[in-house]
Formats: C-alpha cells, sequence, structure tokens
C-alpha cells in the first residue's frame, strides 16, 4: 500500500506519472509513483494541477494570486508564467496540447494562451451563457452560447473568425449547457426542458427531446449513446443509430426482481433482499450517472441519495444501500471496474467479475482519517487519488 499526502494532484492521461503539490513544492513522481522523479518551487501555493493531452506539460494554478505556470516534462522546468491584469482569471484549462483558455473575471472576455508563443488571443463575447465555451479536442473549433439582442444564439468560431451562427432560441430557449461526445462528432445543447442534439461540425440539428425535468447529461464513451438524468429518479437513454430518439427510459421503481441488492451495515456489505426504502422511497432527481470504458455498463445515483445503482443492457443488475450520501462515483478508464464514495472513510468497489466490496482509506501520520468525497483512478487500475476537498492521499490497492 501507497500512502502519501498532499494538497493537489493529478495523474497524467497515459497514466506514467502524476503531478503533486505541498503549498508551492511541486512535485513529479513515476509510475509506480514512489520516489520522486522532479520537483520545483512554484511562485505561489497552487491550487489546481491539469495535465495536457499529451502528458508533457502541466498547468498549475494559483487563481487567487492571478498567476498561471506551466511546467515542462522536458526540460524539467517552468516553461512560462503567466500574470493576469486588471481583470483576474476565474478559470482556465487546457485547449489540445499547446494553448490555455482564461476566463477572466465577470465573463468579460475570453483569453487563448499560446504557450510556445507566449502570446494572448482575447475573444470578446457579449453576455456568453455560462458554461459558455466549448472546444473540440484538438482546440480547432469552439462553441460560444451568447444573449444577443434578447435572443441566445451558438457561436461557431475557428480561431477569431466566426463560422456560423444558430438560432437555439427557438431550438431549446434559453441554454443552460453544452456537452459534447467525446468524439467530436455530437454536441447537446440544453435546459431543465429541452435538449437539441447537432452535428459537431455542420451544426445543422439531428434531433431533440422534451418534457424531460433534465438534470444531468452523459456521453457514453463511445460517443453513440447519450443518458439523460431527470426528476423522479428517471434515466432516458438516446442513440446515435436511432437519430437520437428515445432508445429507452429506467427507472429503479420499475424494476423489482433479477437484481442483486448490497446493504452496508458496520462497514460491511451484506447481501440481501431489496430493502422497504429501496422499494418503497419516491426517487428523487438523478444527480449523476456514469458510463463504463466500454459503454457496456451506467451507474447512477439520486441527489441526495443513499442508493447507488448499477445497469446492464438497460436491466438494473446490481444496488446498493450506503449508510450515508453518495458523494462521489468513478469508472476505471480501461476495466470495468467503479468505485464510490459517501463522505467516510470506505472505499466501495464493484467489477463485473468479483463480489462488491469495501476497502477503508488509510490513516494520515496524526492518526486522523480521511473522509472521502471524491476519487479518481490511474490508467493502470490500481492507483487512486482520494481527496476530501482540502487534502489528497494517493492510494495503491
Amino acid at each position: 500500500m501507497n500512502v502519501l499526502d498532499y494538497d493537489v494532484c493529478a495523474f497524467s492521461d497515459n497514466g506514467q506519472y502524476m503531478a503533486a503539490a505541498l503549498s508551492n513544492r511541486f512535485i513529479i513522481k513515476k509510475h509506480p509513483f514512489t520516489g520522486l522523479h522532479n520537483t520545483a518551487a512554484a511562485v505561489h501555493a497552487i491550487d489546481c494541477l491539469q495535465w495536457n493531452v499529451t502528458s508533457d506539460l502541466v498547468l498549475c494554478t494559483q487563481l487567487g494570486k492571478g498567476v498561471l505556470q506551466v511546467y515542462d516534462m522536458c526540460s524539467k522546468n517552468w516553461k512560462c508564467t503567466l500574470t493576469s491584469g486588471y481583470f483576474k482569471f476565474i478559470a482556465a484549462q487546457w485547449i489540445g496540447r499547446g494553448k490555455i483558455l482564461l476566463t477572466l473575471e465577470f465573463h468579460v472576455a475570453l483569453g487563448i494562451f499560446d504557450i510556445f508563443t507566449k502570446s494572448i488571443m482575447y475573444i470578446e463575447v457579449p453576455k456568453p451563457i455560462w458554461p459558455c465555451v466549448l472546444f473540440d479536442n484538438d482546440g480547432t473549433h469552439m462553441f460560444v452560447v451568447s444573449k444577443l439582442n434578447g435572443y441566445e444564439k451558438l457561436l461557431m468560431l475557428r480561431s477569431k473568425n466566426l463560422d456560423r451562427i444558430i438560432y437555439i432560441q427557438d431550438i431549446v430557449g434559453t441554454c443552460d449547457g453544452l456537452n459534447k461526445s467525446p468524439d467530436n462528432r455530437f454536441l447537446c445543447v440544453f435546459n431543465k426542458q429541452k435538449l437539441a442534439i447537432f452535428n459537431f461540425l455542420s451544426g445543422n440539428i439531428i434531433g431533440s427531446v422534451e418534457n424531460l425535468y433534465l438534470n444531468t447529461v452523459s456521453w457514453a464513451p463511445n460517443g453513440e449513446y447519450l443518458a439523460l438524468g431527470c426528476s423522479l429518479g428517471k434515466i432516458v437513454v438516446l442513440a446515435s443509430s436511432n437519430e437520437f430518439n428515445v432508445e429507452i427510459k429506467l427507472c429503479r421503481y420499475s424494476e423489482n426482481k433479477d437484481y442483486n441488492f448490497f446493504m452496508e451495515c458496520n462497514q460491511v456489505l451484506i447481501r440481501t433482499k431489496p430493502s422497504e426504502n429501496f422499494i418503497n422511497n419516491v426517487p428523487t432527481k438523478i444527480a449523476s450517472i456514469m458510463w463504463s470504458f466500454d459503454s457496456n455498463y451506467l451507474s447512477t445515483y439520486e441527489v441526495d441519495s443513499t442508493f447507488l445503482c448499477i445497469w446492464k443492457n438497460y436491466k438494473l443488475i446490481c444496488a446498493v444501500e450506503f449508510s450515508s450520501t453518495i458523494k462521489h462515483m468513478q469508472w476505471c478508464q480501461s476495466e470495468n471496474k467503479l468505485s464510490v464514495v459517501f463522505g467516510t472513510n470506505l472505499i466501495f468497489f464493484w467489477s463485473s467479475k468479483h463480489i462488491p466490496k469495501f476497502l477503508k482509506s488509510p490513516k494520515f501520520v496524526d492518526g486522523t482519517c480521511l473522509l472521502i468525497s471524491n476519487v479518481s483512478w490511474s490508467f493502470n487500475n490500481r492507483d487512486m487519488i482520494l481527496t476530501d476537498g482540502k487534502k489528497c492521499l494517493l492510494f495503491t490497492i
């Protein structure tokens, strides 16, 4: 068991490295994440770490101080440092390999910083709607929802050039969010009542759904399916092969047989018959939907709920009742293995090959426990980052 205590940390996409920070001390660890690989001193205490898609650059943000730094894995040193001016940075994220999207205070403008040319291009967006911007994987095309003359429009830009304006006001009305399929083929625009799906590049509308009472959306990793989390615990699945018409509707209260049920009792999982709480409890709106890496499994839970549901082929195959409200769940990136945390020192594991089980988070050096609120997997399916929102643990199973 490998246990390390950090303020923030993040795995690289290729699974070979982990970036971590203790105050302003920046640390790189190489798999199996034991000894130090590289270290450096940042200008200020680091509050967030992000790897680029090629895992050779790390973005270190110190938003409270208005400073961004990029660490170069090749030169083993800081590649650049960027300090905000009159308007502070309120968010920063990678676009492709070498550009960073900067959201400025009050959403006055968006800035795109090229770390290789050390130049910034500002894009003024009148009255952008949050979340207002979405890029394709290589950072070539950008979609922005903006309110112009009282109407909400979807703007498609290539660099600074405006390619297309889509009047989404007449399609879905007001916009609550954008979501892109992982393969860059589709884009969905939605609010609580309506959702529309567009071809990502042509802008042509493919399908739409109404009267959803929508709370969350989730694309399958293969881009073939879109799952919608709605009120009363309903999950609606749309399929690209069906022109994104409704493929199936799922809801746990309509299922009453042929699934495994487990209950937590004194930090132990007990296989039993479904509890009355699970059967008779009125479902609330879906809080989170996640797909397995091969798009064959769905895991869901509701808002402020202790119930986890796992689905396969549109059937409920496993349900779990925890002792406290679920905080977060995450599937492995290359294996059908699910982890769930719920504000205790326990981590729930489920896989298609094994009986569900609990593992306890290791303790800190002072003997205190980490009450886990979030978990993320490395690509190797053995290492995890556990966090309570303030401190992080690297945990190897």
